[in-house]
């Protein structure tokens, strides 16, 4: 089965990317905003997910993005463009939300994907410029105030509940409410949004059924109602539409956390949005692949971004590096094991002065030893074998020439023991069950054992291990003892 995740990435390659998402932004580059200065962000992925602690400027990238774009010739009315003076309003409170010369640098996908159109929106005298040029497209702002429970707000449907008149009904089709309840975890008999009118005054109202029961947007929850808000909106938008939201997560149980971002790749393969979202949800950033995240660090000199990194992540970073001496940053939970188990033969008592964090792929691990350099934690990166070392970027890697799940299951000693303990053969094993994803070899091989995959993960490892001997990782270990 092909990972959607990939099966976007492939949509998104350069020489897709104008063809399935038209003039799209490739890159933007914000000067003068809120403390943000010369800060460069490239869309490696239709999704960018944007972490970072409170008050990183999270939220800035988002608004300025959509500040891209021309409205459409054709829109509905009450459609409005979005502009950067919208998002940065200068008062007696805040006088200075950007600097004097403050502007943005748009770069968007077109027919030549070696000549993305350039376009500046600068600040001249009291007006912003820059705007006439801009592609046509449409763009969605999902905030936190786009859905406030009628309850809330006291919405017509609360204050003339009981003088309200019935108008049009518009149905929700079967596939997008499959899609609501696939979020929530739960099963709707039908979604639909009633309209109500009073007076002069007219208004829409979710109503959900679930169980033979009707209930509307005055009685659901903040979650689900903004859920059903949400993927309506994201399903109705035409295709190839731009969407900023806010912290998408708020409100959600862990899995429904998960399960909408599974949901994001998911509409972006169909409808070919561009989507940025803030948040603070590792489950949601660990659903995205590397090159969706990015995580800002706002220090006393400006903001810094890192590409592959979640908050979650960088806090946890952050905590660890005062409690021991050095972090070390693998791809994986393979990895690390891999990494203790080594230590733990040439040196037992140095695994109580270091950490090993799994933070991702190679990128991931890169961008960690640098944002450790920049706070001034002691820090350092085994990556996997197939990448190599850069001594002078403090990336180190495994013995051998491939990942580690490679170089352990295609171990000659590591199959024997396997067939001896399990009798199972690894490399038919894996054939017949299709796997060709090193990342899935533990499962695999474990599921057809019968075994605990982290039972059997430790066994095979130090199998590998006893079959290496010390000498051959002694250079790596050492390396590690001298850092810490």
């Amino acid at each position: 089965m092909v990972d959607p995740r990939k099966q976007l990435a492939e949509k998104y390659s350069l020489d897709n990317r104008y063809a399935n998402f038209g003039e799209t932004i490739r890159k933007i580059t914000v000067n003068g905003f809120r403390g943000i200065e010369g800060l460069e962000i490239e869309m490696t992925y239709p999704i960018l997910a944007i972490s970072g602690l409170n008050g990183a400027g999270k939220s800035t990238i988002g608004q300025i993005c959509l500040s891209g774009y021309k409205k459409p010739d054709e829109v509905e009315k009450g459609y409005k463009r979005y502009y950067v003076r919208d998002f940065f309003p200068a008062s007696a409170a805040d006088p200075n939300p950007f600097k004097v010369d403050a502007n943005v640098i748009f770069h968007y996908e077109t027919d030549d994907k070696d000549s993305p159109q350039e376009l500046t929106v600068k600040r001249n005298e009291k007006e912003w410029s820059g705007y006439k040029r801009q592609p046509h497209r449409k763009c969605f702002y999902i905030g936190f105030t786009v859905y406030i429970p009628k309850v809330e707000r006291k919405d017509l449907s609360i204050y003339r509940g009981n003088s309200f008149a019935l108008t049009e009904q518009r149905d929700i089709p079967d596939e997008t409410k499959i899609k609501v309840g696939r979020i929530l975890g739960q099963q709707y008999d039908k979604l639909h949004f009633q309209g109500i009118r009073h007076g002069k005054n007219k208004a829409e109202l979710g109503i959900a059924s679930r169980f033979g029961a009707n209930y509307s947007e005055n009685n659901m929850g903040f979650g689900e109602g903004r859920n059903f808000y949400m993927v309506d909106l994201l399903e109705r938008a035409p295709d190839n539409s731009l969407f900023v939201i806010e912290e998408p997560e708020t409100s959600l149980h862990e899995h429904a956390e998960y399960e909408l971002a599974k949901y994001l790749i998911d509409v972006c393969n169909r409808k070919h949005h561009q989507i940025v979202f803030t948040t603070h949800s590792d489950r949601m950033l660990k659903a995205m692949p590397s090159d969706a995240r990015l995580m800002l660090l706002r220090e006393h000199n400006g903001v810094s971004s890192f590409e592959g990194l979640s908050s979650t992540r960088a806090r946890a970073m952050l905590s660890l590096g005062e409690k021991k001496e050095l972090i070390i940053f693998v791809e994986d939970d393979f990895a690390a094991l891999l990494l203790t188990e080594m230590i733990r033969r040439i040196d037992k008592s140095l695994l109580n002065a270091i950490n090993i964090e799994p933070v991702g792929d190679t990128k991931a691990v890169r961008n960690a030893v640098k944002l450790m350099d920049k706070i001034e934690k002691q820090s350092l990166a085994v990556r996997d074998a197939d990448k190599g070392s850069s001594v002078k970027e403090k990336l180190y890697s495994f013995p051998g020439t491939m990942p580690p799940e490679k170089e352990v299951y295609q171990n000659e000693s590591v199959k024997k023991m396997i067939s001896d303990s399990f009798g199972m053969d690894v490399d038919n094993t894996l054939k017949l069950r299709d796997v060709t994803d090193h990342h899935g070899f533990t499962k695999c091989l474990a599921a057809e054992a019968s075994s605990n995959s982290d039972y059997f993960r430790i066994v095979a490892i130090n199998c590998y291990l006893d079959d290496l001997g010390n000498e051959s990782f002694e250079e790596l270990v050492d390396v590690v003892r001298s850092s810490a």
